[in-house]
């Protein structure tokens, strides 16, 4: 379980209270290849971070409030063309690979992968954070 009330997940085996810095933690535990993940809000502000001890240049919460534009863009496009609401944003660059899920429509979890990254577990990890943060966000 993450943060301080959220509701019991059954896609984590662990069932204990976990800090969000914690949560992203374990995350990129799971996923060859992360070098950073961060909980942001849709106004760019970071929630939580974490960053691999490596130094890989990159500047997660810059790029992080960078994103939040493509972001905003691509819900207003999902929505005024009646696609639904926005599940999952991948950007691949060729220092690294981004992938972003929203918690919320105003909170979103970032994962950045080296380009060599497991982006299929990280999809996975995502989503199953995404279902265990939803309750805890949408109070």
């Amino acid at each position: 379980m993450y943060g301080g009330s959220v509701a019991n997940n059954p896609g984590w085996k662990e069932e204990r209270r976990l800090s969000f810095a914690d949560m992203l933690s374990e995350i990129t535990s799971r996923v060859e290849g992360s070098v950073a993940a961060i909980i942001l809000g849709i106004d760019g502000i970071p929630i939580e971070r974490w960053t691999s001890e490596e130094d890989h240049g990159l500047d997660i919460e810059m790029i992080a409030t960078e994103f939040t534009t493509l972001l905003r863009r691509a819900m207003h496009t999902a929505a005024d063309t009646g696609l639904g609401e926005l599940q999952e944003m991948m950007l691949g660059t060729g220092q690294a690979q981004f992938l972003v899920r929203p918690i919320t429509s105003e909170y979103f979890l970032m994962l950045a992968l080296a380009p060599s990254g497991n982006i299929g577990r990280a999809r996975f990890e995502l989503r199953k954070a995404q279902l265990a943060l939803e309750h805890e966000f949408s109070l």
